[in-house]
């Protein structure tokens, strides 16, 4: 598929969608200042320490459920009002399909813009490459390691800005979770070139995944 701007009248479901298949989450520590691009909007608060505030990318490849598609989404955290827990603002998102981008777009003002993907996903391993034209932006190579002995369920919040006031919309993900090694390639000019260099804090593999947006 093109990696070009989705046509502003591609059909897509509404919400909620159900989502299923297997995603590798890496969470990184970057100083605020080094953010540009990726910066979140700038009336939502930063969760920060020591100057550095973290930032999470999502690889997931949904093989089933309203939409078929794969997806790479950078998310900073922030504090939501009245939450006690993190949210994420999604500063930057790629799949490759026009249907889910045209679709996040109108329903939660996410970001999303067409990319080509490269993704295999199992229940040990998890691997994948997203390019821009010619150009690979991000790679990633999954050494899985633990399996947790449970299968986890999550919720939280995913926050973007409104023309009324930031856009609060509740996700939620239930998988088999694995702790492991995630290797990242990242283009040093390409609009990942932040987390060049840098090695994430930790990385966790879900398969078995169950996901659910706009709930």
């Amino acid at each position: 598929m093109d990696d070009t701007t989705p046509h502003e009248h591609a059909a897509f479901p509404p919400a909620p969608w159900q989502l299923h298949g297997a995603a590798c989450v890496s969470l990184w520590r970057v100083p605020k200042t080094a953010l540009g691009q990726l910066a979140p909007d700038a009336r939502l608060p930063l969760i920060s320490v020591g100057g550095s505030v973290f930032v999470a990318t999502i690889w997931a490849q949904y093989s089933s459920g309203t939409l078929r598609y794969d997806e790479l989404a950078v998310a900073v955290l922030v504090r939501g009002k009245g939450l006690l827990v993190p949210a994420g603002s999604v500063t930057a998102i790629w799949v490759n399909d026009a249907a889910s981008a045209e679709g996040g777009r109108q329903l939660w003002h996410i970001p999303k813009v067409l990319a080509r993907f490269e993704t295999l996903a199992s229940e040990h391993a998890f691997t994948g490459t997203m390019m821009l034209g010619d150009q690979t932006e991000a790679a990633l190579n999954f050494e899985s390691g633990t399996a947790l002995p449970v299968r986890l369920g999550m919720s939280g919040f995913v926050i973007q800005p409104g023309i009324g006031g930031p856009l609060r919309t509740r996700c939620t993900v239930k998988g088999a979770l694995r702790i492991g090694r995630g290797n990242w390639t990242i283009n040093p000019s390409g609009p990942l070139a932040v987390l060049h260099g840098r090695e994430p804090l930790f990385t966790v593999g879900i398969s078995a995944m169950d996901a659910a947006f706009g709930v």
